[in-house]
């Protein structure tokens, strides 16, 4: 069924049944029509019908009353949508009365909220959480909507920050300022930045407009994704404190992940935190990964300090954390003590939470396999710095990326879970 034809002949059926109620003289408006003529109506000549209603004390022309009788009737209603199908032609004078909506057009949508105005139907109304709480990092949606929403499918909302406030934790940028709670992102959304309370203003293209007040907090947040009998424990903790996370700078583009691995022996995945959660740290990776969980402590939509230039503008990352008992020399890199036998547990599971985990991030932007490269990759496409991670440690388990590709492909393949975020 073609819906909107639907609506259009209801619409019609609605305001003709609705002047149908009005006096004899609403039908004479147009008696002398003929099949090739376009009458011409003004606020002179046009019919006044519903004659019983009471004329309005303001003398100021009002929207929608085209017919000059001071007050909108059903009779204007229908003078507008004679006008938008092209059966009458208002006269220009009366023209921005007509138009509702304010759009520059005179269409149905200007006779129904005619009609609406008669019947005396309340405006439509911005409809969201009075109060809303996110997360450091996350992209506020409050998913706005209209009340009543007839006839107003193609509305438009846009987010604007009405009221901001000091963020509560105390940091300050390289100035000394004090960061704000909410701040804009080119994702078109706003972004819960540091914890506090701020108000947004959502604005509908009819003028309607509601505010929320948001709580802005910098939890620690868990979810678990999942595809065959694998499962992986994923923990969220914004690195609010790090020059990365407060540039602000989204991804434009995505093209692909970067896998790294840390050249740290025996540093976890959850140690990071302390360690980068600073200013001045020069580096920032998306997430950190290791044999039990991965923890992400930068927002997935926005860039990090990882592989270089132009790799860190268009790629996630993440860092594989590597096994204690060896350490790298400091002329040659190479990873002296390491025992592949020894570790060889230990690669098995952050094989299968780096293929899982990468494959999540490339169902994110639809990317596949073939989007995924090594760090080491990137330095030898010239995209990136000159390293050989982890594509110098996969080599003692006797495998490479193109494995670690094929892994990632089958996982995407056979689909992946995800949970809800829940505090950790």
């Amino acid at each position: 069924m073609d819906h909107s034809a639907f609506a259009f002949k209801k619409l019609i059926c609605v305001i003709l049944a609705a002047s149908a109620l009005t006096t004899a003289s609403t039908v004479t408006a147009f008696a002398d029509e003929t099949e090739n003529e376009v009458a011409v109506i003004t606020a002179e000549t046009a019919d006044t019908a519903d004659s019983g209603d009471e004329a309005a004390t303001d003398d100021s022309p009002k929207p929608g009353d085209v017919d000059g009788d001071g007050v909108v009737t059903s009779n204007d209603a229908l003078l507008i949508l004679r006008h938008s199908i092209e059966l009458e032609k208002l006269d220009e004078s009366v023209l921005h009365l007509a138009d509702m909506d304010g759009d520059g057009y005179v269409t149905s949508a200007d006779a129904l909220a005619a009609l609406k105005e008669y019947i005396g139907e309340p405006d439509p109304v911005v409809v969201i959480p009075s109060q809303y709480l996110a997360n450091c990092g996350e992209r506020i949606d409050l998913h706005p909507t209209l009340s009543p929403a007839i006839g107003l499918d193609k509305v438009q909302f846009t987010y604007e920050i009405f009221e901001n406030s000091i963020s509560t934790d105390g940091l300050t940028d390289e100035d000394g300022d004090p960061y704000n709670v909410l701040e804009f992102t080119n994702t078109g959304l706003i972004k819960a930045f540091h914890p506090g309370t701020a108000v947004i203003k959502v604005k509908a293209s009819n003028g309607a407009s509601a505010k929320c007040t948001v709580t802005v907090e910098n939890n620690l947040l868990k979810k678990t994704i999942r595809s065959g009998g694998h499962s992986l424990t994923v923990y969220t903790h914004m690195m609010t404190n790090n020059d990365c996370y407060n540039m602000t700078k989204d991804f434009e583009q995505f093209d692909g992940v970067v896998v790294h691995s840390t050249a740290t022996p025996g540093v976890m995945a959850d140690a990071w935190y302390s360690s980068w959660n600073r200013p001045n740290t020069d580096a920032a990776v998306h997430s950190f990964l290791d044999n039990n969980c991965a923890y992400n402590y930068l927002p997935l939509d926005q860039t990090a300090w990882h592989a270089g230039q132009p790799a860190n503008r268009t790629f996630l990352d993440f860092e594989i954390c590597e096994p204690g008992g060896f350490y790298y020399d400091n002329y040659t890199g190479a990873m002296v003590g390491y025992s592949a036998y020894a570790n060889q547990e230990y690669f098995n599971a952050i094989w299968a939470n780096a293929t899982l985990y990468t494959a999540y991030l490339c169902s994110l932007h639809g990317l596949n396999a073939d989007n995924v490269i090594s760090h080491a990759e990137a330095g030898r496409a010239g995209i990136g710095t000159n390293h050989g991670d982890p594509d110098h440690w996969f080599v003692y388990h006797g495998v490479d990326m193109d494995d670690f590709r094929k892994d990632v492909a089958r996982i995407l393949a056979q689909g992946i879970t995800v949970s809800e975020d829940s505090l950790a």
